[in-house]
């Protein structure tokens, strides 16, 4: 059940970031985030009712969490500008499972021999997935991309890592209400930060609409997450979910016509036998 819940959200995030990526290079990142956490706000106070009832404490750290994520979707947003999705959404992916698999472990709550394999062959792949050959220009060796995007998937990851930690620490009553005052936080953050650098809280057009609907599919995957990490172990649940790059990379070779490299598809064939593995443990 937890790496059902996983894949659950891995479909909906990758989803997400497909149409996030799309609305990014037709508006600026910070528009494009305002409009998905004004979408995954309604989304999430449509469907959160019907599933727990929470106290302070839990929407306390929704709202910590969403601080989180404010700055984890805003970087990530932006790397999508600079390079593409197989570059920058995997290294995210990857920091983001990896710390708060290390950190429950390190408090004793540590998978089985063939689940941490299953980890490491996952966690692995996602990276191989981000790797980018060098082309010869003269006599020089120069990357086909800015080292500027990978260092911002770290960032991002990191950060979605926290909002991962912070959420899953609600109680199981709680369900899916900490992601309401988690999106509706970050909006507030990203709407501020808009009038703050005179920029349009919200894009116009088909930019708003795609970020909206993306909003709606990542704060969906994200409660999908939180929703089995308070009732499961958390390493099956957001490794799992980590495999979000592989929908958003089949999405973007589908309808964006972005290359798939062959050790981006072997990436990709590693990271199900990782699942695989983790759902034996």
């Amino acid at each position: 059940m937890p790496v059902a819940i996983g894949l659950l959200a891995a479909l909906l995030i990758g989803t997400a970031d497909f149409l996030g990526a799309r609305s990014s290079g037709r508006t600026t990142s910070l528009q494009t985030t305002t409009a998905a956490f004004a979408g995954g706000t309604v989304a999430a106070l449509l469907y959160s009712p019907l599933l727990g009832s929470p106290n302070a404490h839990d929407l306390a750290l929704g709202c910590l969490s969403g601080v989180a994520l404010a700055v984890a979707l805003s970087t990530l947003w932006r790397a999508y500008t600079l390079a593409s999705i197989g570059v920058t959404g995997p290294i995210a992916s990857v920091i983001s499972s990896s710390l708060p698999v290390l950190f429950e472990a390190a408090r004793g709550e540590a998978p089985g021999p063939l689940g941490w394999l299953g980890i490491l062959i996952g966690v692995s792949s996602l990276f191989l997935t981000s790797f980018t050959r060098t082309v010869a220009t003269g006599k020089r060796m120069t990357p086909r991309r800015l080292p500027l995007p990978v260092v911002l998937g770290v960032v991002s990851g990191v950060f979605f890592a926290l909002m991962y930690l912070f959420a899953v620490k609600t109680s199981e009553d709680a369900g899916t209400w900490p992601v309401v005052t988690q999106r509706a936080t970050a909006l507030a953050l990203a709407s501020g930060a808009a009038v703050f650098t005179r920029q349009r809280v919200f894009a116009a057009g088909a930019a708003f609409r795609w970020s909206l609907l993306a909003g709606v599919f990542g704060a969906s995957g994200v409660a999908a997450i939180v929703y089995g990490g308070q009732r499961y172990p958390i390493a099956p649940v957001v490794v799992s979910g980590s495999m979000y790059p592989a929908v958003a990379i089949a999405l973007a070779w589908a309808f964006m016509h972005q290359p798939l490299s062959r050790r981006q598809s072997s990436g990709l064939a590693g990271a199900l036998l990782g699942i695989a593995l983790i759902a034996l443990d």
